[in-house]
């Protein structure tokens, strides 16, 4: 079986996937692909370079992500634009890992699946969902994000309107969360 688990940013998908892992599941999470892309010499950080130019990359040539976050965040067309440079390589990524792990139950965790991002490899898709003010609160104190950028950040994730979802309410704690994950299996 294969889980799909996605939600907003801040919403608390990290933390179902690590209680996937403890029982049992293999976990992906397309957020660290992501990031050993981004590495010096990284397919991402060549391509950040050639596509937005070298002032995203730190000096060690490691893509400065908060720069870029702030650059796509408040701007849709970047947006776009470095989806569809990076996303062909993480979704070949999680297509590998998943041959390589085809007898196993697995968990892959991603902002979004649709049919042309990783929504045909799911059997299950979980919508984590959190009360916003909780995640304005993550994203300003922890993250370093600022009102604005924090609400755009929030709104470019919508919760996916078609298909067998599993709705999991982030509300009451860590505990709370594995019981419902529990519950599900």
């Amino acid at each position: 079986m294969v889980i799909g688990i996605c939600g907003k940013i801040a919403s608390g998908k990290s933390e179902v996937l690590k209680i996937f892992g403890r029982y049992g599941f293999f976990c992906i999470d397309a957020d660290k692909i992501v990031h050993d892309l981004y590495k010096p010499g990284g397919l991402g950080a060549v391509r950040v370079a050639a596509y937005f130019g070298k002032r995203f990359l730190k000096k060690n040539g490691e893509v400065d992500r908060i720069k870029l976050r702030n650059a796509v965040f408040s701007n849709e067309n970047k947006l776009k634009l470095l989806q569809d440079i990076i996303h062909p390589t993480v979704y070949n990524e999680i297509s590998l890992l998943l041959q390589r792990h085809k007898d196993e139950d697995v968990a892959i965790e991603s902002v979004f699946f649709d049919k042309d991002f990783l929504g045909d490899f799911v059997d299950q898709l979980i919508w984590v969902e959190r009360d916003e003010k909780e995640i304005l609160k993550v994203l300003k104190e922890e993250r370093g994000f600022d009102d604005a950028l924090a609400r755009k950040a929030i709104d470019l994730v919508q919760k996916p309107e078609k298909g067998d979802i599993f709705e999991l309410k982030n509300c009451g704690g860590l505990d709370l969360l594995e019981a419902y994950v529990v519950l599900m299996q």
